[in-house]
């Protein structure tokens, strides 16, 4: 190989070369989002004329400290050809250089990243192969072609601009209800206490945590046929500190909704069972929150144990943790709902060059770069996508990380007597539920993503 000309990059007192040839542009540091389980020399994701790009720290590749990315001097290259699915973060950009054949000697060390030094007055400049540098981090062999997706979407959406909430199936139809007056989601397989003279939507009475309580079949309640099946789920939902149980067909996601997506329509409904509309992409979702369940709990005011309060039988003290529960390959797992920003459809992913081996790739979600962690690669357990598969997007440490699971199952209170250490890799807990007859492993999702740099 004959080096034309290099670009001259500075570090301290060192000097290094680089072939132009390698090179596309120069520009400043754009916005990085930090990418997890990342080997030693990447430093995240940016966005590149449209495109995300992988972001190799030079200094990290070469075993010198990162580079300060507040430092004016700093500047990310955008590479040519193979190394288009990457940037290169460099401390300092000195000048351009055409090459004096006689004052440069070839190196013929294989591996070695330095493939020439060159004599430049009175300095030495080393001559690095970037080829050779990044073959020493990646991991997955990715084209560039395969790096595509949209801008970073600006200004970013903040929290208070948002609203969540569940997305549930009855009759085939999306509903919707406020978060806030949701507080757990168990299985709908339970034996109900016949109530006599009771309504039709009342399906009877159920204990939960030596506490009782009533559940109406919300499908009847709105006029929709009452089919039982395995993914039927009751929606443990809370009013002014009492609680009622409201059986629907299935669990879609959670959901955060812009609140200009969110439109109020109180006097546009007929018996207060709407409470407006959410506007998501070209459909309507109704969805209901406070005058709603007001209404609901008014009817049923006599079957509702006023001494059940959220808490009621418990010293606040003994409730462990609030989780989702969901299944992989058959067992069911959980994540503590304090991670959880909210759960979508499944997507596929795009791959990401010099990623670990436990990522499958990232995904855009409203402008937000979301990594993707395969806890099927964690657990060394095949995969197998299905029609009820999902993705629990977290919120970790201003990471937005997803978790592709098979389905999910509940979200619980757990007691701290249903909860069983366990110090064992990722996993912090043993859930005892039902009495100790489902037993469920409790991640500790900080684990999963962490990674020694190597």
């Amino acid at each position: 190989m004959t080096i034309q000309e290099i670009l001259i990059i500075k570090n301290a007192s060192e000097s290094y070369g680089i072939s132009t040839e390698c090179i596309n542009q120069i520009s400043r540091v754009p916005a990085i989002t930090k990418l997890p389980l990342r080997p030693k020399g990447i430093r995240g994701l940016c966005a590149v004329n449209g495109n995300i790009v992988t972001l190799l720290d030079l200094n990290l590749l070469l075993d010198i400290s990162e580079v300060d990315l507040k430092n004016d001097d700093s500047r990310l290259l955008s590479l040519n050809d193979e190394l288009s699915s990457s940037a290169l973060l460099v401390s300092k950009v000195y000048n351009t250089l055409n090459i004096d054949d006689s004052n440069i000697e070839y190196i013929d060390n294989k591996g070695d990243p330095v493939i020439a030094i060159y004599k430049h007055k009175d300095s030495l400049i080393q001559i690095l192969s970037l080829e050779t540098i990044i073959s020493n981090i990646s991991k997955i062999d990715i084209k560039s072609k395969e790096i595509k997706n949209g801008k970073i979407k600006e200004p970013e959406i903040k929290e208070e601009d948002l609203r969540k909430f569940l997305i549930f199936a009855m009759s085939n139809e999306k509903f919707a209800l406020n978060i806030d007056y949701l507080r757990e989601i168990i299985l709908a397989d339970i034996d109900f206490t016949d109530i006599a003279g009771s309504s039709d939507d009342l399906l009877g009475l159920i204990t939960l945590r030596n506490d009782i309580l009533a559940v109406i079949d919300l499908r009847s309640y709105y006029g929709f046929s009452s089919k039982r099946s395995d993914s039927n789920r009751i929606l443990i939902t809370s009013y002014n500190d009492e609680r009622i149980g409201l059986l629907v067909d299935d669990i879609i996601d959670i959901k955060s909704v812009l609140n200009s997506d969110v439109e109020y329509m109180r006097d546009s409904f007929e018996d207060n069972k709407i409470s407006g509309v959410i506007h998501d992409k070209n459909s309507l979702i109704p969805f209901f929150d406070e005058d709603v369940l007001k209404v609901i709990f008014s009817k049923n005011s006599s079957y509702i144990d006023s001494k059940s309060k959220i808490i009621s039988h418990i010293n606040s003290s003994e409730i462990a943790q609030e989780v989702i529960i969901f299944k992989l390959l058959g067992k069911e797992y959980a994540f503590d709902v304090e991670y959880v920003a909210e759960i979508i459809d499944i997507v596929d992913s795009i791959k990401v060059a010099y990623s670990d081996e436990n990522i499958d790739g990232i995904i855009n979600i409203r402008g937000q770069i979301v990594t993707i962690v395969s806890l099927y690669k964690k657990l060394s357990i095949p995969r197998k996508r299905n029609e009820d598969s999902k993705i629990i997007i977290c919120d970790i440490d201003e990471n937005k990380i997803g978790f592709v699971v098979d389905s999910i199952s509940d979200i619980l209170y757990i007691n701290s007597d249903e909860q069983k250490n366990q110090d064992e890799e990722i996993f912090k807990h043993v859930l005892h539920l039902e009495g100790g007859k489902r037993l469920v492993l409790s991640m500790d999702i900080k684990k999963i993503i962490s990674s020694k740099e190597k």
